[in-house]
């Protein structure tokens, strides 16, 4: 029987807050009072079916751009506050991430040098639990949400002060480790781990509901913040 798993990244290396500020590297426009970030990102689609076997199918999709929306916009729908933390999770995860940073890796050819260590953020958790909530119980697979926001407004909307955000999606892969081995895998998921400009890190998996695509969706969020 043959699971279908996806991967989906955003970076934004933005300094100034989520209102203001513009793009490191990257082409970027600011308006004086208001704020308007204009931030770069790339979207990599990973798609295809993994079998028992672990092989994987993939095809490369197109980079594009987004304009932040309202810096505190109101996500639609608004799940549940996420549930306590579970600690094995959030442990492990962050072990695993923190393990992947500690050494020196090849992302796409591009070698990347071992980073500090990050440290767990409940907002940022929150943030990636709103976003992967809504991927599992209303069927879509997107750094877009429903209502149009974008990683960096989900992010705001839960009261983080940030200078660079970055998200990283997947849905599919059974457990952490597999969606780890997947992201690593992949040239721009494995350079949003492994980047220097974050020092935060919140991550959350929902179980798709009866009517998904996929069984279980992730969403990673980095961040630096003020």
């Amino acid at each position: 029987m043959r699971k279908l798993s996806l991967l989906l990244i955003s970076m934004f290396v933005v300094t100034g807050c989520g209102a203001g500020g513009g793009s490191e590297g990257s082409s970027s426009s600011n308006t004086a009072s208001t704020g308007t970030n204009v931030v770069n990102s790339g979207d990599t689609n990973i798609g295809g079916d993994t079998n028992t076997g672990g092989s994987t199918d993939s095809s490369f999709g197109d980079t594009g751009s987004y304009v932040p929306s309202n810096p505190t916009p109101e996500p639609t729908p608004t799940p549940e506050p996420a549930p306590e933390p579970n600690g094995d999770f959030a442990d492990q995860m962050l072990a695993a991430v923190n393990a992947a940073r500690a050494q020196a890796r090849s992302c796409g050819g591009e070698m990347m040098p071992a980073v500090p260590a990050l440290t767990w953020d409940y907002a940022l958790e929150q943030a990636a639990f709103v976003h992967s909530s809504n991927m599992a119980n209303y069927n879509f697979f997107s750094h877009t949400g429903l209502d149009g926001t974008q990683p960096a407004d989900r992010v705001t909307a839960q009261g983080y002060d940030w200078r660079a955000v970055g998200e990283n999606i997947a849905a599919g892969q059974k457990d952490i480790d597999a969606v780890m081995t997947a992201w690593l895998n992949s040239p721009g998921h494995c350079k949003n781990i492994m980047s220097a400009n974050y020092t935060q890190i919140g991550v959350a998996s929902v179980l798709g509901s009866s009517g998904s695509q996929y069984s279980i969706y992730w969403t990673q969020n980095f961040a630096r913040p003020r």
